[in-house]
């Protein structure tokens, strides 16, 4: 079967349809302004290709279907404008194998393009033209279309394993091949046979008397049995010398500004999981086959981890891991509020239990929804906790596969990071989340970090290994997509960069819809970006240094390097590494 990526324009008068086709041949360009050449070409491919797009689910596929349904000119632009301009979702009903790289990572084409450091492709003829392109307005529309369609391959190799692990999942459950572009609470319910029950939120189920739970706080257990949980109404106590807040949203507490050489990490497996499985707490929409397939795949995947065979757990735990967060969303066939706060304040009960079982024999570091950081004092050893541990597991029937971390650093519950066993780091929390920015911006997410990649690397590198800003900042100031804002235009009307010399404003410029900004080292201007409405309205674009400048070109280039390198104020980000680093220290 082969591949077609594919992507279109649409203009008043005109529509271009690119695609690049992978096969046994090669790979290859097609690209046609005929709608009736569109119409042919998807004849052709709809049964022998997978149609692969960024965001095709709600528009390429959508602008094809018209197209193949011998809808004109003027019906497709009407229908462009609707999705683009006004929003409006709109559902595919022609036959085609597709798949949607962004369904699991919501990042426009433009920002991977910023992010890897490239030129941010935006098309320079204007889509509301009210006439035909001339053909150089057309020769100019093909490459801007073929970038496009480039950036989208970059992103399939990328995201391929991904993509192949759908595969596995549509072959070992022997689904359709429309599941190649489902939710994974699609696919989840489709294997599991669970069907949406209207009304299911009135039908209440009361909280459940758990012979194995030992609770000896009694706020703790009224806030459970009077059902406060179910409100929005958190409750607040204090628990191995740490306040905690436990609620709809989980249990947290933490020692904020922590600081410890070694603890032990006990993280429940699988806790929501098995908490399903123990106590018959799934959404009562699934059948009972449904609820034996589950509680099998769950203990035949535990064996092959054992066994190593990882592509066929890959593809049990994506249904396993779908189900509870499907039940608290009104959309999906899992929808079982009731069902589902019982599973959050389940685990935060037996979690609760566990560290009572521990008061005055540890250091509670934290406590976050399915496991807790902790570190024996008072003359108590680790081998005392672990059998606190073993005794609680062999109660309950969970499991925790202790691990001793090391050089934990915590600013609060959200934000913090240690080394495990291999001195391998771990992070969490929007100060540090992004830290491996460097790799794949889909490995880390990193096209939704709101700084430089730079400021987690830096705070990183000063925490774990005693490397002052300035030399990180130095040793990688000719990566510049470390130091790259990402500015986009999101639900405003425009973006503009205003530029300033002693405090009067001496050019505005409209800017593209996505952008690459960098501190600026100016003496003579100031710089700025702000998000505009139609009515008037004008912020300042969030967290950018108080003087910028944009540039949207590619910065991979030796020369593009060098030329940004004499205009980038590094000192700013030698400065924010700084104040970032401020946050973590013990007061």
């Amino acid at each position: 079967m082969r591949f077609l990526i594919f992507d279109f324009e649409v203009f008043k008068e005109d529509t271009l349809l690119g695609v690049k086709i992978l096969d046994k041949d090669g790979d290859r360009y097609f690209q046609t302004w005929s709608l009736e050449e569109i119409a042919s070409f998807y004849m052709e491919n709809k049964d022998n290709a997978i149609w692969i797009g960024h965001n095709n689910k709600f528009y390429d596929n959508l602008i094809l279907q018209a197209i193949v349904k011998g809808k004109n000119q003027k019906y497709i632009k009407e229908l462009n404008d609707k999705i683009v301009v006004n929003g409006e979702k709109k559902y595919l009903n022609i036959p085609l194998i597709y798949y949607d790289l962004i369904s699991n990572h919501f990042a426009g084409l433009k920002t991977i393009e910023c992010v890897v450091g490239k030129n941010i492709s935006e098309t320079e003829v204007d889509f509301n033209l009210d006439r035909k392109l001339t053909e150089e307005e057309k020769l100019s529309t093909e490459k801007y279309n073929r970038d496009d369609l480039d950036q989208t391959y970059d992103d399939f190799k990328l995201l391929y394993d991904e993509f192949q692990l759908r595969l596995d999942i549509i072959s070992e459950f022997n689904l359709e091949m429309s599941a190649l572009n489902a939710t994974e609470a699609q696919i989840a319910a489709m294997v599991l046979g669970a069907k949406r029950i209207p009304g299911i939120e009135n039908q209440k189920v009361p909280p459940i008397f758990y012979e194995n739970l030992k609770i000896k706080n009694q706020d703790v257990l009224n806030y459970y049995f009077n059902e406060t949980f179910k409100t929005d109404e958190k409750l607040q106590f204090e628990l191995c010398g740490v306040t905690h807040q436990m609620g709809n949203g989980g249990l947290h507490g933490a020692k904020n500004n922590c600081w410890c050489d070694e603890a032990l990490y006990l993280d429940v497996s699988g806790y929501y999981n098995l908490i399903m499985i123990l106590f018959n707490l799934f959404s009562r929409t699934i059948p009972k086959e449904g609820i034996e397939k589950y509680t099998h795949m769950y203990y035949e995947q535990l064996e092959l981890k054992k066994l190593g065979l990882k592509q066929k757990r890959q593809a049990y735990k994506v249904i396993l891991l779908a189900v509870w967060g499907a039940m608290k969303n009104q959309y999906t066939d899992f929808y079982d509020i009731e069902k589902g706060s019982l599973i959050t304040i389940t685990g935060q009960l037996f979690l609760i239990d566990l560290l009572e079982k521990m008061e005055g024999k540890i250091d509670l570091i934290q406590s976050n929804t399915d496991g807790i950081m902790v570190k024996p004092i008072n003359g108590h050893t680790k081998e005392e906790i672990l059998d606190i541990v073993k005794e609680w597991c062999d109660r309950t029937g969970f499991v925790i596969e202790p691990k001793t971390i090391y050089n934990i650093i915590q600013r609060d519950v959200n934000n913090y990071l240690y080394l495990d066993d291999k001195k391998k780091i771990h992070t969490k929390g929007e100060a540090l989340k992004h830290y491996a920015g460097d790799k794949s911006p889909f490995d880390t997410n990193s096209y939704q970090s709101k700084e430089p990649l730079i400021i987690a690397k830096g705070i990183v590198d000063y925490l774990v290994y005693d490397i002052a800003p300035e030399e990180t900042v130095e040793k990688y100031k000719n990566n510049l997509r470390l130091f790259q804002y990402i500015c986009k235009k999101n639900s405003f009307d425009w973006l503009e960069y205003e530029l300033k010399s002693n405090n009067e404003i001496i050019s505005t410029t409209k800017l593209q819809n996505v952008n690459r900004v960098f501190a600026s080292n100016s003496k003579d201007t100031i710089g700025q970006v702000y998000k505009r409405k139609v009515e008037g309205k004008k912020d300042k674009y969030q967290n950018l240094p108080d003087n910028v400048f944009v540039y949207n070109d590619e910065i991979l280039s030796e020369n593009s390097i060098i030329e940004l390198s004499k205009k980038i104020d590094y000192n700013y980000y030698v400065q924010r590494i700084c104040e970032r680093i401020l946050e973590f220290l013990p007061e």
